[in-house]
């Protein structure tokens, strides 16, 4: 029970009634924390959300701490920040408010020139959540937060991951998943080479290093849409909003399933090494507190 990818995304509700047999609504939170991670409620259990492998995974964790320390409150700004730009965009596409008004000019630089961007997809079936309640209504928990998942590819254990998509449309007849980023700075598609400018060099790794954690997420994500409501992303988009300007980055089958295997690898790598030695770190911990409360 295959999508084909060439049939868009008009030949998938045919196979809507065979997925209503399944009701995969959440009681209560869809999305949970666990151990100081993010998780979400799936068939197979509560399985870490992609941001949390990513996180968890990510070389340049010591660069984030160093710059939350050098801007206090940044991180929290920045999330609530991207928050409301993409409450902006989900109304957008779902045509509910196409000319929002804006009362914090923070919001308004990064929302301009999106719209011109994201009017071009058509035939939106996500937008944070199912564009119809009745089509993928199960993949909704009671929160309101819709979620996709996988079990992953070892059957004999369970290596999945869950996540909420951002944007599943059409363009120019090709099915869409797209991701939307606010950023202080660009994203960059290439690692800086020897000609770049010195001043330029930190910028741009830091913004190529971005655009490949966004590409990895994409992947994820279009591994798990495949598995939960059987459509399979042929573009993966990317749209980079900054106080300047709108960056989209495209990518076609070949490159999406070379990040899908860069995925697989490192899903692999946080179950075999990061989540073990953090589960080991939780219990020693746990016994030097307890010695703590006896004396």
């Amino acid at each position: 029970m295959n999508l084909k990818a060439n049939q868009g995304l008009e030949g998938l509700f045919s196979f809507q009634s065979l997925f209503c047999l399944l009701d995969y609504r959440s009681e209560g939170d869809t999305r949970l924390t666990i151990g100081g991670s993010r998780h979400y409620k799936t068939p197979y259990g509560a399985l870490p959300s992609v941001t949390t492998i990513l996180s968890a995974t990510s070389g340049n964790k010591a660069a984030l701490e160093r710059w939350a320390k050098k801007n206090p409150g940044g991180r929290e700004a920045a999330a609530a920040r991207g928050t409301k730009v993409h409450s902006l965009m989900e109304e957008y596409l779902l045509g509910s408010n196409k000319d929002p008004q804006i009362d914090d000019p923070e919001i308004a630089e990064f929302w301009n020139g999106l719209p011109e961007n994201l009017e071009k997809l058509e035939n939106v079936l996500w937008a944070e959540n199912p564009a119809n309640p009745d089509d993928f209504g199960w993949t909704m928990g009671g929160d309101g937060i819709s979620r996709v998942w996988h079990p992953g590819i070892k059957e004999d254990k369970n290596w999945g991951w869950a996540g909420a998509p951002d944007i599943v449309a059409e363009y120019r007849g090709k099915i869409v998943l797209g991701d939307l980023k606010t950023s202080n700075g660009p994203y960059y598609s290439r690692w800086p080479g020897p000609e770049t400018p010195k001043g330029e060099y930190g910028k741009r790794r830091a913004g190529f290093m971005k655009y490949s954690k966004c590409q990895l997420q994409l992947a994820a994500y279009a591994l798990a849409l495949e598995h939960t409501i059987n459509v399979i992303p042929q573009i993966c988009m990317t749209f980079v909003a900054t106080r300047d300007s709108v960056q989209v980055f495209a990518i076609q089958p070949a490159t999406i399933e070379k990040y899908k295997q860069k995925w697989l690898d490192t899903v692999a790598k946080y179950y075999e090494e990061i989540l073990p030695e953090k589960e080991k770190t939780e219990v020693e911990m746990e016994g030097i507190n307890g010695d703590a409360k006896k004396k």
